[in-house]
């Protein structure tokens, strides 16, 4: 498992158990994440804030133009020596379709994109949720897996980096689940 700073990436479902997942393997390093305003997002960053990790909240839905001014301000807070971590397919779908914010932060900040995937035994998802949310109860058995990480250069094109993100945490999120049995 990686200690290096990096971006965190990995498909929204598995939010919780990553949080969870990344105070346990990954301590030394401080974690900042987007999060909604909504109920569950005020959760899951006082969830965060006990973690000793951070987050930076997302415009009200209908203001996304704002949304890349957010991944430049998560670029920043990953320039200054936190791992940033970001749900390529969030805040709200489509389900495990990424989107290249990931890849923006990524290179913006200077530091490589690290696809993750955490499965959880017993497994017990959210039903009704576009995500399918993966929670972990108590005593849950957790197993990341992760990917080679991508690098981004500087001027480097996304959209061929897309597809790359795209395959690697589809085959994490397979072998995650396979190795859980």
């Amino acid at each position: 498992m990686t200690q290096d700073q990096v971006v965190l990436a990995f498909w929204h479902e598995y939010n919780l158990a990553a949080a969870i997942a990344s105070w346990r393997l990954r301590r030394h390093q401080h974690h900042v994440s987007f999060s909604t305003r909504t109920f569950r997002g005020v959760v899951m960053s006082t969830m965060l804030a006990a973690l000793d990790s951070g987050s930076v909240q997302l415009p009200p839905e209908g203001e996304r133009s704002e949304a890349a001014r957010l991944s430049l301000e998560l670029a920043r807070i990953g320039r200054d020596g936190a791992s940033p971590v970001v749900s390529p397919d969030g805040p709200a779908g489509p389900y495990r379709r990424a989107k290249p914010g990931a890849l923006i932060v990524a290179r913006e900040a200077g530091v490589p994109l690290q696809p993750w995937a955490v499965a959880v035994r017993p497994p017990w998802r959210l039903a009704g949720r576009w995500d399918r949310h993966v929670v972990p109860l108590p005593f849950s058995v957790l197993r990341v897996e992760q990917a080679e990480p991508i690098r981004v250069g500087r001027r480097e094109p996304l959209r061929p980096l897309l597809a790359r993100l795209q395959a690697a945490l589809d085959d994490v999120a397979a072998r995650a689940d396979l190795r859980m049995g």
